[in-house]
């Protein structure tokens, strides 16, 4: 199925009822004038000389503009490739050279680290403004102006095995990797969640999750439905004042977000009765936070959703699993990521990739198959060939599992830390440390945090006879790392603990800060 489709087919069945609001923009669209802009951004994309497989990347914040590429994608068979806008300007010059996307969209407010590394990007040979010109090639409204809004005879074309978008995630040797996802794998994981909430053409959806991750997978379990999305860039008093403007029913977040919405200044002055589902993944939720929004946020049901850019969703909580463990104060269960989602196959193996037993007690690695599986990494055989074997994905997460099929995240077996639902990989923080000239060597760890679930530590041990203060270290890494990796806190020791080998024991590190955790990750 090509994806494109949904958004013709909304069209049709309800040409007149509210489609997208771009909250932040103040852009009111229906399904059939949302429709027409994603033709003519297509007719537009495709008249600039693209074919299919070709392609084109968004440099830009939450907006309708992110969803119109999205889709016009779909029906053309170019892939769209959305950037993480927190990268530094060296970051993103490495993912795009990745993707070599031949047309470049860009708000305004990232024109200048746009145009600090544009020329050593000549593979893109058209750049297109958002918010004016901006001293780039055209701006938004004057592309899509010139093209039809019918709907482009390329739709014939594409297949749900076709690649749709590229996103970008984190490499454990330092190098960024961007995931090929096909028409097919956003589709179950739509449908995933679709069935879990029983999503509903009545539902109004807010979408405040950066659209450079998977926030997107969320949306089209509403759009699926025909139901009204809301687009905004997440800042806690503004996304409660927009639930009660637009009647919001629904919305996704990772456990920090929901944090911040409970805490924030007044919250319980605004009106959000018509909330009745909070989708919420990257950790589990803690039973106090829990707790605090079902005050605020009364009569929300909660789903909770595990999932992976690669594999898409593994596992659900669903919401009357909430309910019953709030209601007998069972609240283990709110420490899992849930069981098996409808669409998926799940197992947890041991080294030689046997099933574990379900005892609740001895660790695997996940493993997950089924139509969410990304098509693999871009211009990456050998790591695809790693993770992609005889039909299984390997997720890299150590969990257990009970006997009711509930599954608990212990550890990872990719070093990685999840801070406020970001995926921070050790190893490039490591490298940036060690850029300081004090700095002989160093290990990074993610320790617990009250809000992000878990934080980044760096433990350095200093060249002999150089001096260096944490301010400096985390200064350092400052420079060369988006602010969300750099470490919160270092510690400075004489000697790491090693194997024989020579390999840092990092979970000899992790012990002392973890102790009377009830988990080796972070939870809010």
């Amino acid at each position: 199925m090509n994806l494109g489709m949904i958004v013709s087919r909304n069209a049709r069945r309800w040409p007149d009822k509210i489609a997208v609001v771009d909250a932040d923009a103040g852009r009111r669209m229906t399904w059939q004038q949302f429709d027409q802009r994603v033709n003519q951004l297509a007719h537009a994309l495709l008249a600039s000389g693209l074919h299919k497989g070709d392609r084109a990347a968004i440099y830009a914040r939450n907006c309708h503009h992110g969803l119109e590429l999205f889709f016009a994608s779909a029906k053309t068979g170019i892939i769209a490739q959305p950037l993480n806008w927190r990268y530094t300007p060296n970051e993103l010059a490495q993912t795009l050279r990745d993707g070599a996307p031949r047309v470049i969209i860009v708000s305004k407010e990232f024109t200048d680290p746009y145009n600090s590394i544009k020329d050593a990007l000549p593979f893109i040979e058209l750049s297109v403004g958002i918010g004016g010109n901006n001293g780039l090639d055209t701006e938004y409204e004057e592309f899509l102006a010139a093209h039809s809004s019918a709907e482009p005879e390329t739709m014939k074309e594409v297949s749900d095995d076709d690649v749709l978008f590229l996103l970008n995630t984190g490499g454990t040797t330092g190098v960024a990797k961007s995931v090929a996802i096909k028409h097919l794998n956003a589709l179950s994981v739509g449908l995933n969640i679709a069935a879990a909430g029983d999503i509903r053409e009545s539902d109004c959806y807010m979408s405040i999750g950066p659209m450079f991750h998977s926030a997107v997978f969320a949306a089209l379990s509403f759009i699926v439905n025909g139901t009204k999305i809301v687009t905004l860039n997440f800042e806690p008093r503004r996304a409660l004042e927009v639930i009660q403007q637009e009647g919001v029913t629904s919305f996704t977040a990772v456990a920090t977000m929901i944090n911040y919405l409970t805490e924030a200044a007044g919250a319980n002055s605004f009106d959000t009765s018509s909330l009745r589902l909070i989708i919420y993944g990257g950790s589990p939720i803690s039973v106090a936070t829990l707790q605090r929004a079902l005050k605020i946020f009364k009569g929300a049901d909660f789903l909770q959703v595990m999932a992976q850019t690669e594999s898409g969703v593994l596992s659900l909580l669903l919401p009357e699993e909430h309910r019953r463990a709030l209601e007998t104060e069972n609240f283990r269960i709110l420490e899992s990521c849930g069981r098996g989602a409808v669409l998926s196959d799940v197992r947890v193996v041991n080294a030689a990739g046997h099933d574990v037993p379900k005892d609740g007690r001895t660790p695997g690695e996940m493993l997950v198959r089924g139509p969410g599986i990304m098509k693999g990494y871009w211009n990456m055989p050998a790591l695809t060939a790693e993770t992609l074997r005889d039909g299984w994905c390997y997720s890299g997460d150590i969990a257990t599992w009970d006997e009711d099929g509930f599954m608990y995240v212990v550890d990872r077996k990719k070093d990685m830390i999840i801070s406020g639902g970001e995926n921070i990989y050790s190893s490039i923080v490591e490298e940036a440390v060690c850029k300081h000239p004090g700095v002989k060597e160093c290990a990074v760890i993610g320790v617990p945090h009250p809000v992000f679930g878990e934080t980044v530590k760096a433990i350095v041990v200093l060249q002999a006879g150089r001096a260096a203060t944490a301010e400096e270290i985390i200064a350092t890494c400052k420079q060369n790392l988006a602010s969300y990796m750099k470490p919160t806190s270092v510690d400075f020791v004489t000697e790491l603990p090693k194997t024989p080998a020579g390999k840092i024991l990092k979970r000899i590190l992790r012990e002392k800060y973890w102790a009377g955790e009830k988990r080796q990750v972070g939870g809010v």
